[in-house]
């Protein structure tokens, strides 16, 4: 099909489907329309989101890669398609469980901000991603919030500032489009995941400029090309509020527009969160969505595709001035421009499988921290410590299968060990007696599984019975939340954070046990508990 070489030359439906992303869900949409040629022709979208499960479906085919998806997509559009995925969890497209930003704030060190942001923007060229939803510029400003407890840099605005400048230049110079996340901010008390259900930002005004807002105005002053909006709220700053209830800024004019393009002078592409979230979809979805759009978002992050319907509509209808899509539109088109997606240009990464595991490597064993260990326990003397009971903390079998590793990575250095998975105190007190040393090994991090960042069950009375064992041999090393501390700030036990669940983790805490490594990191939170 013949391109385009001018966002004017669009027509109405055109223009609306720039605004949209959907997730590939190839088998979906030929069910719909017959063809991917015939859902194109009826919902010409902007963008394509990269899932594996959802590649794997299109035309039954287990080994295509997105790349060729969005090649095949392209075929039947006048405007090439923008390649997106949410950069920030879990594993790497070669299966290497990715660093996390709080371990970059614990190291300290811009350039290995940079070389994070090199490590995003290859991987993202290696599955053929011109748009990451990332780096995750967000401040963690509560102890209990479920997504920043690890998805934060910490809590120090200019530490903050500091660590994501680099990692938006190295996105930018390595040739893919970065996305800061999630315009308001979080709340500085919340329980609530905020994929489950839409939260208030309950600070005041002065809090958040001195902060976030902070954080936001540094960013935008140097480059910031896009900008993702939460379905939060944040009533200080809003004056829309509609039976004493206050829209979150994805439908938010006061949040979206007055307060980030005309307050903050941000200048880029808005793009909303997921609309598939808890906070967000419902019965009134498309509903939503306009008014998601008329807010001030330019692109709409898997909206129902019946929102292109519908909004046609409204616009030839009169309802809505065509002028706020024609804006949108233009802003979505120079940012395609820019990453060379609207010349074709095909990505392409040389970075091996070292390449991605040396970095995350570095910034693990960098950001390791004691945070504390009063009686210097740490490093251990190898010639006393001969065997180690370990005991895993987790309510995630992956993540407990991670740390079985921690068996290997001791019997390394001729130390004999054994595992378990949780345990009383009548159970694990014969076993503490037999061995030399008892590492406690929690994880518990963003959705594994979802939900609040704590223990239950069998898990929670690990957690006491490590507390009532008797505390000589006791070391505890948690591989996710920082603020799990909270269970142990009155022992005083020697406490480790690593900050994720990897085996790179798996083993940087082992050799800072034995003292192969120093721990070099520092806590990059005010309070942990």
């Amino acid at each position: 099909m013949k391109k385009v070489t001018s966002w004017r030359e669009l027509t109405l439906r055109e223009k609306i489907g720039q605004t949209v992303i959907v997730l590939s869900h190839t088998d979906k949409h030929i069910a719909k329309c017959g063809s991917i040629e015939n859902f194109l022709e009826r919902y010409p979208i902007g963008g394509l989101h990269c899932s594996g499960a959802e590649v794997k479906g299109f035309h039954m085919e287990a080994n295509l890669k997105f790349p060729e998806l969005v090649k095949e997509y392209n075929k039947h559009l006048r405007v090439p398609l923008v390649g997106v995925a949410d950069n920030g969890f879990f594993a790497s497209s070669h299966g290497i469980n990715k660093p996390i930003q709080m371990a970059l704030g614990a190291a300290g060190d811009p350039a290995l901000a940079y070389k994070f942001g090199e490590f995003q923007a290859e991987d993202c060229k290696h599955s053929g991603i011109n748009w990451c939803y990332w780096p995750n510029s967000d401040m963690s400003c509560s102890v209990h919030d479920p997504v920043t407890a690890t998805r934060a840099t910490g809590d120090d605005p200019a530490l903050v500032v500091k660590m994501i400048r680099e990692q938006l230049k190295a996105v930018k110079d390595h040739g893919v489009i970065p996305c800061i996340k999630h315009f308001p901010g979080f709340a500085n008390d919340t329980y609530v995941d905020a994929h489950l259900a839409s939260i208030d930002t309950n600070m005041t005004f002065e809090e958040w400029d001195t902060t976030v807002g902070e954080v936001y105005r540094k960013l935008f002053a140097e480059y910031a090309p896009a900008i993702m909006v939460a379905h939060h709220a944040m009533p200080p700053c809003q004056n829309d509020a509609v039976n004493g209830e206050y829209p979150i800024a994805t439908l938010s004019y006061d949040l979206t527009t007055k307060l980030l393009r005309e307050k903050l002078g941000f200048k880029g592409v808005t793009v909303t969160d997921a609309l598939i979230m808890g906070g967000f979809s419902g019965a009134d979805a498309i509903e939503n969505t306009i008014r998601s759009f008329m807010a001030g978002n330019d692109v709409l992050l898997w909206p129902e595709v019946e929102y292109i319907d519908e909004m046609e509509r409204r616009i030839l209808a009169g309802e809505i001035d065509e002028k706020r899509l024609d804006e949108a539109v233009e802003r979505i088109w120079n940012l395609k421009k820019d990453a060379g997606v609207l010349d074709g240009v095909e990505l392409h990464s040389d970075a091996d499988e070292d390449f991605f595991r040396n970095i995350t490597a570095e910034i693990t064993e960098k950001g390791l921290t004691l945070v504390s260990d009063d009686k210097h326990k740490l490093p251990i003397d190898r010639n006393k410590v001969k065997s180690v009971l370990i005991v895993g903390v987790t309510p995630d079998n992956a993540e407990y299968e991670i740390l079985t590793g921690l068996v290997g990575e001791f019997e390394k250095y001729g130390i004999k060990a054994t595992m378990r998975r949780n345990g009383w105190t009548d159970s694990l007190a014969p076993l503490v007696e037999e061995n030399d040393l008892v590492l406690f090994a929690l994880s518990r991090n963003v959705h594994r599984p979802i939900g609040p960042l704590d223990f239950w069950g069998p898990e929670a009375t690990t957690i006491w019975a490590s507390n009532a064992l008797p505390s000589e041999k006791l070391v505890v090393a948690c591989f996710g939340s920082p603020y799990l501390y909270r269970y142990y700030h009155k022992s005083r036990l020697p406490y480790i954070n690593a900050y994720g669940c990897s085996p790179e983790a798996v083993s940087a805490v082992v050799r800072g046990i034995v003292g192969e490594i120093p721990f070099s990191g520092k806590t990059p939170l005010k309070k942990l508990i």
